[in-house]
């Protein structure tokens, strides 16, 4: 990776951001000064279109509104809203050449619609009207040409494998042509990566492994998921940027809605404290479903007649009724065996 000035520009979703995506700038600065490998001379943060269709992306208004918000402290790094404005999608690529051409341009091609997010080291904002006067505007670099590398964490640089994903014309335009900034995490190994990937290995020395000692894994899928379950997400994200989402309602659980299981619950079972009256079906309606005793008919009683000496209980017994006692008009036989 040559020495040079160097703007770090991180192309996403964030939705919402996450203190993780502002202290990937950090930590790629720090380690690229500690190193004399160049001077970072501005950071750009380029929220993807709508277009793009990822789960839970919000408008790109809302999310660039959240961005400004969080990164309303920083002195270096800004908001480009240049992809967010096109008709549809625009591939990262074409996005990092976008603000490389704007940035080196600008003394021939003075574009006001990209003063809001040229670094200040680029544009001096104090003299942003004395065009006729370029190099205090450029404090001095303007003769130095500017690249634009991609800041990304390990999981993009793996994506560059993912089937059907990045074009190959598109990793050599990304790489070889701008360069990648490449904050580790904690489990990745992109070296290995790197060295299993012909296209990646061939600008190997164009991608900068920036390690990350304090291991944070925020995520905008784990802000997500707090606020949808209406948790407490304080602390992974500027305060600002949560009182925002709250207030526009950005990732609000929705509404629960009845399962099938209550809905037949509900038509099946009796209201609480009543229950259901039944019917005989052997009796016709005209009547309840009780019985009055006859009267004049006793009950037939049965009885254990004459049992064995040698009975072991479970063994079947002969089960008689006492005729005598009774009997009742009509009856015929003499017993009955069960």
């Amino acid at each position: 990776m040559s020495k040079g000035s160097i703007v770090l520009i991180a192309c996403g979703s964030f939705s919402p951001p996450t203190y993780m995506h502002l202290r990937m700038f950090e930590i790629a600065r720090d380690y690229i000064h500690s190193f004399g490998i160049g001077s970072v001379v501005g950071g750009i943060v380029s929220p993807v279109h709508d277009a793009y269709g990822k789960k839970d992306l919000v408008a790109s208004h809302h999310r660039i509104s959240m961005l400004k918000l969080a990164l309303r402290s920083s002195n270096w790094i800004k908001v480009s809203e240049w992809e967010s404005r096109q008709a549809g999608w625009t591939r990262t690529r074409l996005s990092l050449k976008y603000h490389q051409d704007i940035i080196n341009g600008y003394k021939s091609n003075l574009d006001p619609d990209s003063a809001e997010w040229l670094p200040d080291d680029v544009l001096n904002v104090n003299s942003y009207d004395e065009t006729d006067n370029f190099p205090l505007m450029t404090n001095g670099n303007y003769q130095e040409r500017v690249t634009v590398k991609l800041l990304c964490g390990a999981d993009l640089l793996e994506s560059f494998a993912t089937p059907g994903l990045w074009s190959d014309e598109d990793i050599e335009a990304i790489v070889g042509t701008h360069g990648l900034v490449v904050v580790t995490r904690a489990g990745s190994n992109p070296s290995k990566f790197i060295h299993e990937s012909d296209i990646l290995y061939k600008h190997r020395r164009n991608i900068l492994l920036v390690p990350n000692h304090v291991v944070n894994e925020v995520s905008s899928t784990v802000v997500r998921r707090l606020l949808r379950r209406g948790e407490s997400a304080r602390y992974l994200t500027d305060d600002a940027v949560l009182a925002y989402a709250a207030r526009h309602a950005l990732y609000a659980a929705a509404p629960e809605h009845a399962s099938l299981r209550d809905v037949t619950s509900s038509t099946a079972r009796p209201p609480p404290g009543r229950r259901a009256k039944k019917t005989n079906f052997l009796i016709s309606s005209s009547r309840t479903d009780s019985v009055s005793p006859v009267d004049g008919v006793k009950p037939k009683l049965a009885y254990v007649d004459r049992v064995p000496p040698g009975y072991v209980p479970g063994k079947a017994v002969k089960i008689v009724s006492d005729v005598a006692q009774h009997a009742t008009a009509g009856d015929k036989g003499s017993g009955c065996a069960l």
